[in-house]
């Protein structure tokens, strides 16, 4: 297979023709790309950022793993929603939630679980804080991935298995601030040093633009050479959770994650699951939105659905 890189703007075109945000608004955690990648408020490199790109992903591993997935939403939410089917971009899923999350949401009113087929790009048994930049590209940071599940900052347990690819990600990060930083003082300190590049091309000058749009160029071919070199640990780190899709109680508390999540696309919506709280607004209609539904009374009977559903899945 030909291992091809590409540049910063064909990057940042050749995710789709859509831009999801134009669809479903942007969320108010989003940062600009150029801001999201010199944010590194801890130290180390737990906040570097992972790019979950459909693109690298498919040319590393040509073969995503496809299932049954769900995805929450309001009314709103679900014709945007709708209008995505097949694309590029990235949402979040689930397999399993509480009910309590249907009725409050998530990131939106809830109500309205849509069950897709889906591509799975990553897949955790609890929430690792999944982020798009302002154009719709979703990244989770390094601890997200070295973390262990039951942590503070929860992750997928990649801890001495990436060890390796850290050191990677550390030298990548070196070689692109030797080059461009025109006093690297704060060297070897890779944070300190990282964050003061971002700023010393801030100004929003023309030359600063150019340059730093040629930093993220180097960054996301640096990265994607990191995940190519390691994809055998990292694909199967990335979507291991699909095979048995069980949420494990915290050692301390007992309690499970009130949902796990999913990062997907090419999704295509086979049936909306409507909750208590609005079933009662379509007992007359035949469809919605031009979709499949089905009505329910009780919350926890959807949950228990949900989990029935994605339990009985064979991967």
């Amino acid at each position: 297979m030909v291992y091809e890189m590409k540049t910063f703007k064909q990057y940042i075109t050749e995710l789709d023709a859509i831009d999801p945000f134009a669809i479903i608004g942007k969320p108010a955690w989003t940062e600009s790309l150029s801001t999201m990648l010199f944010d590194l408020p801890r130290a180390g490199l737990k906040d570097v950022k992972i790019p979950l790109s459909p693109p690298i992903f498919r040319r590393i591993w040509p073969k995503p793993v496809r299932t049954t997935v769900f995805h929450l939403t309001d009314y709103t939410g679900l014709g945007k929603l709708k209008k995505m089917q097949g694309g590029k971009r990235s949402v979040s899923a689930f397999f399993n939630i509480e009910p309590i999350v249907i009725e409050d949401g998530i990131k939106s009113e809830g109500g309205y679980v849509a069950e897709m087929e889906a591509d799975v790009l990553v897949a955790s048994p609890d929430d690792i804080a999944s982020q798009p930049d302002k154009t719709g590209r979703r990244w989770i940071t390094l601890s997200s991935l070295m973390n262990k599940p039951h942590d503070a900052d929860p992750g997928l347990g990649g801890g001495a298995k990436l060890k390796k690819m850290e050191n990677d990600i550390s030298e990548m990060l070196i070689e692109i601030i030797m080059e461009y930083a025109d006093d690297p003082k704060f060297m070897p300190n890779v944070n300190k040093s990282w964050i003061a590049l971002g700023k010393e091309y801030g100004s929003r000058s023309k030359e600063d633009n150019k340059i730093k749009s040629q930093i993220i160029k180097d960054y996301l071919d640096g990265m994607e050479k990191v995940m190519k070199k390691h994809s055998k640990v990292l694909g199967a780190l990335l979507t291991d959770y699909t095979k048995k899709r069980i949420q494990k109680p915290d050692p301390d508390s007992g309690d499970l994650p009130m949902w796990d999540e999913l990062v997907v696309n090419n999704f295509k919506i086979k049936k909306v699951h409507i909750g208590e709280e609005f079933g009662e607004d379509f007992q007359d209609d035949d469809d919605i939105l031009g979709l499949p539904f089905e009505l329910y009374t009780d919350n926890g009977d959807l949950a228990d659905y949900i989990t029935r559903k994605s339990q009985s899945l064979r991967l």
